[in-house]
C-alpha cells in the first residue's frame, strides 16, 4: 500500500524545502499551492514532486479536501510547510501502514517556539490525526479544520517537530488570518458572541493555559504563550461582534452626528 504526503502551501519559500526534504522517503508529494501565493514557493515545490497544483483559497477544510484527492496512493500523511518528519517518525509510519491495524492513526506534535522546544500548557503532546486512509476520511470545519475518519483510530509515539513560530511577530501576522477567517466562520453559522464574553473569556484561558495546565513550567514562554492566546481570544471575539454589527443594518454615518 503507498503513501501520499499531502502538503498545503502559502509563501512559504522559507520552509517548504526543508519540510519536503524531510518526506523524500514517501512514495509521492503532493503539494497544493495558494492561488494567492506570490513568491516562489511553487518554483522550489516543483523541485522535489511534479504533483504540484494550485488552487484559490476558500476554507482550511476545503482546501485539505481537494489537496488530498490529488493523491494517488491509499494512505495520506497530511503535513504543513512549518511541519518536519523526522527518520524515527518516518520509519514507525512505514511500519505502521504495513500492518494496517487502524484506518487512521492521531500523531503527537511538539512545538519549537520562540527559540525553545514547548512540552507544557497543552502544547505537548497534542494529537492530531493525520495518517489515514484516503477512501476512509473527510475533512470538516472551514478554520481549525478536523479529520473524520469512518473506522478506528490508532496513535502513534514519534511527534512530528512543528516549527510554528520563529519570532512574535510571526504570531502576530498568522493570527489576523485566522482570527478573521474564524469570526467569519461564527457569524455565518448564526452563532452569537457578546461584549462580556469577548472581556471575560481571554483573561479566564490565560489562567487556564498557565496554570491549569500549567505553562508556568516553560518559564518565560510560558507567560508569554498563555498571553497570545488570550490575546488571539480577543481579537476573535471582538472580530465576530464586529461583524454581528454590521449584520445587524447600516450603522449611523459619522457625517451626521446625533443631535443633542
Amino acid at each position: 500500500m503507498g503513501l501520499s504526503a499531502v502538503v498545503l502551501a502559502r509563501d512559504e519559500s522559507d520552509r517548504i524545502a526543508r519540510c519536503l526534504e524531510s518526506l523524500r522517503w514517501c512514495d509521492e508529494i503532493v503539494v497544493l499551492v495558494d492561488e494567492d501565493s506570490t513568491d516562489d514557493t511553487e518554483a522550489i515545490a516543483r523541485r522535489f514532486t511534479s504533483n504540484v497544483s494550485r488552487r484559490a483559497f476558500t476554507s482550511f477544510g476545503e482546501q485539505r479536501g481537494f489537496a488530498d484527492g490529488l493523491a494517488h496512493h491509499d494512505w495520506v500523511l497530511s503535513i504543513d510547510c512549518d511541519e518536519i518528519v523526522s527518520e524515527r517518525l518516518a520509519a514507525e509510519v512505514r511500519a505502521t501502514i504495513d500492518a494496517a491495524q487502524f484506518d487512521g492513526y492521531r500523531v503527537p506534535h511538539l512545538d519549537y517556539m520562540f527559540g525553545r522546544w514547548i512540552r507544557h500548557g497543552g502544547w505537548f503532546p497534542q494529537y492530531h490525526t493525520r495518517l489515514y486512509r484516503r477512501a476512509a476520511a473527510r475533512w470538516e470545519r472551514p478554520v481549525h479544520e478536523q479529520l473524520v475518519v469512518e473506522g478506528s483510530l490508532g496513535t502513534l509515539h514519534e511527534p512530528i517537530q512543528h516549527f510554528a513560530h520563529a519570532r512574535v511577530d510571526d504570531w502576530v501576522r498568522k493570527m489576523a488570518r485566522y482570527t478573521s477567517a474564524e469570526a467569519r466562520a461564527h457569524v455565518q453559522a448564526g452563532e452569537r458572541t457578546s461584549v462580556l464574553r469577548a472581556l471575560f473569556e481571554p483573561p479566564g484561558y490565560f489562567l487556564y493555559k498557565y496554570f491549569i495546565q500549567r505553562g508556568f513550567l516553560d518559564g518565560v514562554h510560558g507567560v508569554v504563550l498563555a498571553s497570545l492566546l488570550a490575546t488571539y481570544r480577543s481579537v476573535m471575539h471582538w472580530k465576530w461582534w464586529d461583524l454581528q454589527q454590521s449584520r445587524q443594518g447600516p450603522r449611523e454615518s459619522p457625517d451626521c452626528p446625533p443631535r443633542i
